[in-house]
């Protein structure tokens, strides 16, 4: 068997996803061996198909009913499908069996965040900070649940409270960027933050839309269509940013 999962790595590891499939499916009737679903399940990962790899999942969920990872695994793959139900309910699962884990509440914050459920997901959020103080990315999010609430006072305390707990948090110094140029009306501090956000993470196109963002707000045009061309060099598909350029070109 050990030959077997490893050519079907090989295949996998060469881009030939079918026929890897193909063997790891004969191996598996063979065997009944999740680790050939799991090779299968990667294989469709790698290849981007979500509705396959939640199929195999399940299948492998059968088999291994009380592997958390595997539920883990089936609740985030349709959180990335959108099927935000479905999400929620595989990770209330998970959270029943660990309770006191800071990811799986926050994981499930961030589902009900996802269905606009924002009570709930600033509860969840919450319980994760109680399991873990200092769980950055749940404090991040109830910034942005009073960003999102236009609550921009709020919003600016937990973020800066974030970047006091990880100072190298590139989310909370994006946040205050947008908040300094939209709410504070503040174009160096708004741009303090958001090079801040480039310098900590400038791969990420967003950071730059919003930089040149504020630089259109205060008249800089020359300095926005040079964080606009960035943006699209990070991201050609970034939509609002090539619409902005264009009007202001």
């Amino acid at each position: 068997m050990v030959s077997t999962i490893n050519s079907v790595i090989e295949l996998k590891n060469n881009k030939k996803y079918d026929e890897a499939i193909k063997l790891a499916k004969s191996e598996f009737r063979k065997t009944k061996d999740n680790c050939f679903n799991n090779e299968i399940y990667n294989c469709f990962k790698l290849q981007n198909n979500l509705e396959e790899a939640i199929k195999i999942l399940k299948k492998m969920i059968k088999i291994e009913p009380d592997d958390l990872s595997l539920l883990k695994k089936l609740a985030y793959n349709y959180y990335l499908s959108g099927d935000y139900k479905n999400a929620l309910k595989y990770y209330k699962i998970v959270l029943e069996s660990e309770p006191i884990s800071a990811e799986n509440h926050y994981s499930t914050g961030l589902m009900y965040h996802s269905l606009k459920d924002l009570k709930n997901a600033y509860k969840y959020y919450c319980n994760a900070i109680k399991a873990n103080p200092k769980y950055v990315a749940a404090h991040n999010n109830i910034g942005i649940l009073y960003y999102e609430g236009k609550d921009y006072e709020n919003a600016l305390k937990i973020f800066k409270n974030s970047i006091a707990i990880s100072p190298s948090n590139p989310e909370a110094y994006h946040h205050i960027g947008i908040i300094q140029r939209i709410y504070k009306k503040d174009e160096e501090l708004s741009v303090l933050y958001l090079k801040k956000a480039i310098r900590l993470d400038p791969k990420y196109a967003g950071n730059y839309y919003q930089l040149a963002l504020t630089y259109n707000s205060f008249k800089r045009n020359k300095k926005a269509i040079q964080a606009l061309k960035k943006c699209i060099e990070l991201n050609p598909n970034y939509e609002h940013a090539k619409e902005l350029l264009e009007k202001l070109s």
